[in-house]
């Protein structure tokens, strides 16, 4: 037999105390799930709006409020205390410059929420519009700029993303929250195609062990960085594969990353099959603190790593200083996931091929990819 219930109303009494409320079977229910920590009435007021719908949603899906829903083993974690649980379980898989980065952020929301009196407050009663607050009140702590408030904002959203997955919470309370505007201004904007044309013939003619370095990260989208320290153990040619293993990844997790054929191609040529397996892809023959041991050449396989800030100097004294073009050799991962997600890759195989722990990183390629389809889609209509 199906149940009957009335549809949820907000309701917002003289004292102050609002909540939401319908009959399930006859019988009155009431929810007001934090809402009336939201001081603002107007935000207070959508909240509730939200929360009704919310309710009507559950119940059209037969949900029976009579039937006590399953609690999370777990204390019931204050907002602060939440994220204090959540940053520790992301912390094995971060970088230490990343783990800065969030311990940044929670110190400032720490003083925020003592600021705002919500110290005490439930993490499972924090809503969209705490998480608004509670950035309007940094932002003014702080004196932040759009661009600060945005890169803070994306911490909150990845901190209480790891809640989700210990089910400490259902839905992220930050989701769907907007950045603000911020004057384009990325180092890593690509080359354009007649700049590309350019760095690809001189690399390729002039300096073409330099050049497989610069497509590999093309192709792969692995980081400069943790190119430098693949060794030819590493590569699979027979399956098109590269282990990659946490102790050389930025985010400590081991990856699998395909050889596409463009990149095949180049790999086959090196003849590494025939390379010692402890050597270095991309390394050279010199010896570190006694000088050269036979050929000059670097960026080929070899015993020695090279550092990153060699492929860096390397990239600015040829490209830079001697093409005069001002783009950075980072640039070429973001032109690979460009010209990936134009050859149609979702952005869930593109975050699995670059290794992102959160889909925040990979939506800054579709940001960039949009204007492409924008100026594509002006240039290239047709005529009525």
């Amino acid at each position: 037999m199906k149940s009957t219930f009335t549809n949820p109303k907000v309701c917002k009494p003289a004292n102050g105390i609002w909540y939401v409320y319908f009959r399930y079977e006859g019988k009155l229910k009431r929810y007001s799930l934090g809402i009336n920590y939201i001081h603002d009435l107007q935000k207070r007021e959508i909240e509730a709006n939200a929360l009704a719908k919310a309710l009507l949603q559950k119940l059209k899906a037969n949900w029976n409020p009579n039937i006590p829903e399953l609690e999370f083993s777990k204390p019931n974690y204050t907002f602060i205390a939440a994220l204090k649980f959540a940053l520790e379980k992301k912390k094995p898989n971060l970088s230490a410059k990343t783990i800065s980065g969030y311990t940044g952020t929670f110190n400032f929301v720490n003083d925020a929420i003592t600021s705002l009196g919500l110290k005490t407050m439930p993490i499972t009663e924090i809503k969209r519009a705490h998480i608004k607050i509670l950035m309007e009140e940094m932002a003014k702590q702080k004196s932040w700029s759009n661009k600060a408030y945005n890169k803070h904002l994306n911490h909150i959203k990845a901190i209480l993303s790891e809640l989700i997955q210990w089910d400490v919470l259902e839905f992220n309370p930050a989701h769907n929250i907007k950045n603000l505007p911020t004057q384009e201004i990325d180092a890593n904007i690509p080359a354009t195609p007649k700049q590309h044309k350019i760095i690809k013939e001189t690399l390729e003619n002039q300096y073409p062990n330099f050049y497989k370095f610069i497509i590999t990260i093309f192709h792969t989208g692995i980081r400069p960085a943790e190119i430098l320290q693949i060794k030819i153990s590493m590569i699979d040619l027979q399956n098109q594969e590269i282990t990659l293993p946490k102790e050389i990844t930025k985010t400590k997790k081991k990856r699998i990353v395909p050889i596409n054929n463009h990149l095949f191609h180049y790999l086959q040529k090196m003849e590494i099959s025939e390379i010692p397996a402890n050597y270095y892809l991309f390394g050279s023959h010199r010896s570190p603190g006694k000088g050269n041991v036979g050929s000059f050449e670097d960026f080929i396989p070899g015993p020695t790593a090279i550092k990153r800030d060699t492929a860096t100097k390397r990239w600015h004294k040829i490209v830079k200083v001697d093409l005069g073009i001002n783009v950075n050799m980072y640039s070429n991962k973001h032109a690979g996931a460009n010209a990936k997600i134009l050859a149609g890759m979702p952005l869930d195989a593109l975050r699995e091929l670059y290794g992102h722990t959160s889909k925040l990183m990979t939506e800054k390629y579709a940001k960039v990819i949009k204007e492409v389809y924008r100026k594509q889609i002006m240039e290239n209509s047709p005529e009525f």
